[in-house]
């Protein structure tokens, strides 16, 4: 199979390239410190829950408190974010690729 070569430095500067690397930066970079600040709340929220009066120590379940369902949370949340991810993605960053391979005759 014959390799094609393609000129890259034109396709970076392609306008439709520039919109999908800023909708893909603007979404990983949010749904980044969403999650960084969702993961270290954990151990914050740990460290004052050692009163037996705290907010994090209420059962909410049971006999089950309030922190450790939000260490569940924490897989719960990794699961939303690629579920999420997937659809994104099929809606918005396919779709501009599909569009720039097109306007470049690459499909």
């Amino acid at each position: 199979m014959a390799e094609t070569q393609h000129d890259w430095a034109a396709i970076a500067q392609h306008p439709k390239f520039k919109e999908i690397h800023r909708s893909k930066a603007g979404f990983l970079i949010g749904w980044w410190v969403f999650s960084t600040v969702f993961y270290f709340g954990l151990p914050f929220a740990a460290g004052y829950a050692t009163e037996q009066t705290s907010f994090f120590n209420q059962k909410v379940i049971g006999v089950m408190p309030l922190l450790y369902l939000y260490a569940l949370a924490q897989y719960g949340l990794c699961l939303i974010i690629a579920l999420y991810y997937t659809y994104w993605a099929n809606k918005t960053s396919d779709r501009l690729t599909d569009e720039l391979l097109q306007d470049l005759n690459l499909k």
